[in-house]
């Protein structure tokens, strides 16, 4: 299930940067199953032509007002859509031959941290393989106030 290296996470901060390499690399192992369920999250349903019901669709949260009224609300939405983006990968990998080190054993949201100056929330997420090993990314969707 290599795949082409799109995502970089650095290595102090955890967080997802989305780029190409000029040397273009393959993902593997936890890489590529870290890679599948960012993408997997931060994908809009009805945005791609060949699979319009993919995605986990946190990128619909833009635009969501963001005050401390609202926090419980879109907390609850936020791990709607990481549960959500657990099942679709879970079931899609069913019959596939995926290496246990790429297969998803599980996907936890760790951590939601509110900037309610800056408009954004930071997402916390740990990626679990079958292998046993697991990876933590993070992410800032970046809402209005």
């Amino acid at each position: 299930m290599a795949d082409l290296n799109i995502m970089s996470i650095d290595p102090e901060t955890r967080r997802v940067v989305f780029k190409l390499n000029l040397v273009p690399l393959k993902a593997s192992n936890l890489e590529s199953l870290v890679q599948l369920c960012a993408k997997t999250i931060l994908s809009t349903p009805g945005r791609d032509y060949l699979r319009p019901e993919y995605g986990g669709g946190i990128l619909a949260l833009r635009g969501s007002t963001l005050n401390a009224n609202q926090l419980p609300r879109l907390y609850a939405d936020i791990a709607y859509i990481i549960k959500y983006s657990e099942e679709t990968i879970l079931r899609e990998q069913v019959d596939k031959l995926v290496t246990i080190d790429e297969r998803l054993k599980a996907l936890t949201l760790l951590n939601i941290t509110a900037n309610l100056s800056q408009g954004s929330l930071e997402v916390d997420v740990l990626v679990t393989s079958e292998a046993g090993e697991s990876s933590d990314f993070s992410f800032n969707a970046a809402l209005s106030t």
